[in-house]
């Protein structure tokens, strides 16, 4: 059984491998720094802000490690203006199953 204190090892180990986001639009990637992170208990929380900044056709956002290998991501089309900011969130579990 995985202790409360394990599964907050567990969960900052994890987090702790996130390097940045990475965006992947129509007309090229974007690089971007994660603008927050938390650990809420067995819940890893990673924060990606889509400011003014990033306008045009999203077809991808990734989370990279610092091995520079994709981590997770989140593939839909979000067309995204100038107007409005978007918070994009990915979140992680940390449970033991047992078998």
């Amino acid at each position: 059984m995985i202790t409360s204190e394990g599964i907050q090892e567990i969960a900052q180990s994890i987090l702790d491998l996130v390097n940045h986001a990475e965006i992947q639009m129509k007309t090229g990637t974007k690089q971007l720094q994660l603008y927050r992170t938390s650990i809420d208990v067995d819940t890893i929380k990673v924060f990606i802000m889509l400011d003014d900044a990033v306008v045009g056709d999203i077809q991808n956002i990734k989370l990279i490690g610092k091995s520079g290998k994709v981590l997770l991501e989140n593939p839909q089309e979000i067309i995204k203006n100038a107007a409005k900011g978007l918070l994009v969130v990915f979140s992680i579990k940390v449970m033991e199953v047992a078998e």
